[in-house]
């Protein structure tokens, strides 16, 4: 038991590293773990949960402060940059906070329920998954509610889903590398060149613990976390999609909600792609790959995942907090705009690495669309057409008919 919680921490450890380096993810070290795993499976399945709870938290700093995304944190981006340029940034990180810590805790009390219904209900829909999906990029672009709004969210997300479509399976660049460039293009890059240009200066940031009214979290809670158990379950879903779905349930419009209601559709759907593996026996994230792969999923209880997840939620939640309160204290001793170059300089090193010429232009493409919702006036959502279209294509599966007409 002892050596499981030393692997849970090492966990912890690993994941506040991935959260803070913008464009690395867990992901990256899955492999490496994968391969480290040969007699300490419960071990290593500890850690990689314990590395994804904690990554969940910590993510939310440098989306934040820099508007660096990781996967799961693009729409965060924007509501927590205008209390950032309202000497709120702190505020959105304790309101992230409040949004993973309830939302996980939740999650964990309905895995059990759950499991007993989701199997036949999963066998269901699955021959059915391209028009659920269709239909749920329908009513993203559809609330847009006027005509030229329209016609531009469906732009954008043709356009994103054939970028996607593309880069994850013509093989231009290593599938398990692709997203690391088109997710920094559409909701990294976008966000950071703006920033730069400008050269303005977050304001003096306020570390008062203001007053969060609990009560107007429920709704946001409870509904993201339902999104959340949607998307760890149903392919090419993700958080995004999910805090749209929270947000047409509560009708909430505002910057507070939204940040607890994407915190908990985020923290839910990580646990729920580790639970999905028991359930219907598919994994739904790169980390429950790795964890497929250590198991014998037969011979092991999601008891384990459920109180490693637990266990990772607290001590994630103090160090989120106290490296949150430190960020937004040291605010105004560098220069936000050298900070804004360094992080688009990372960005560009590490894609350069891992994909070569191809992936910076896969990048350059990515982010030359990404400016388009935010010049056009519509949702960013509409980019995650990105993941989206290629999985219609291929429930629907016409990805090929397709990648043959286009010549590929």
């Amino acid at each position: 038991m002892l050596d499981v919680l030393a692997y849970a921490l090492a966990g912890v450890v690993l994941g506040v590293v991935t959260g803070l380096i913008p464009g690395l993810h867990v992901n990256n070290l899955t492999p490496i773990l994968v391969t480290l795993a040969a007699g300490a499976s419960s071990g290593m399945v500890a850690l990689i949960v314990a590395m994804s709870i904690t990554n969940v938290f910590i993510n939310y700093i440098p989306s934040t402060f820099l508007g660096a995304p990781d996967e799961g944190t693009e729409l965060s981006v924007l509501p927590a940059h205008r209390l950032l340029l309202a000497g709120r940034g702190y505020q959105a990180i304790r309101l992230s906070a409040i949004g993973c810590l309830s939302g996980l805790m939740i999650s964990a009390a309905l895995i059990l329920p759950f499991m007993a219904v989701i199997t036949p209900a999963y066998d269901l829909i699955r021959s059915h998954m391209h028009w659920l999906l269709t239909i749920i990029a329908a009513v993203m672009i559809l609330l847009e509610r006027s005509w030229r709004g329209i016609i531009w969210a469906t732009s954008v997300f043709l356009m994103s889903g054939l970028l996607g479509l593309l880069t994850l399976s013509a093989n231009f660049i290593p599938a398990d590398t692709a997203l690391m460039p088109l997710l920094s293009g559409l909701f990294g890059i976008s966000v950071l060149l703006p920033s730069i240009v400008s050269c303005g200066s977050p304001p003096e940031q306020h570390l008062d613990d203001e007053p969060i009214d609990l009560r107007s979290s429920i709704k946001p809670v409870c509904a993201g976390t339902a999104a959340g158990t949607f998307t760890g379950i149903v392919p090419s879903i993700g958080p995004s999609q999910g805090t749209v779905m929270a947000q047409l349930v509560t009708r909430s419009s505002s910057t507070e909600e939204f940040l607890v209601a994407v915190s908990s559709v985020n923290v839910s759907k990580a646990l729920f792609s580790f639970i999905s593996i028991f359930a219907i026996g598919r994994a739904r994230s790169g980390a429950a790959i790795a964890v497929e792969k250590i198991l014998d999923v037969s011979s092991v209880e999601p008891l384990l995942i459920i109180g490693v997840a637990l266990f990772a939620r607290g001590i994630a939640a103090i160090l989120h907090l106290q490296i949150g309160k430190l960020a937004a204290k040291n605010m105004d001793r560098f220069s936000y705009r050298t900070l804004c170059i360094l992080v688009l300089i990372f960005m560009l090193a590490l894609t350069f690495y891992y994909s070569g010429l191809v992936g910076i232009l896969v990048l350059t493409t990515a982010s030359a669309l990404g400016m388009l919702p935010a010049a056009t006036n519509i949702k960013r959502t509409h980019s995650m057409g990105v993941i989206m279209l290629p999985c219609i294509l291929y429930f629907a599966e016409a990805k090929d008919g397709v990648l043959e007409a286009l010549g590929l």
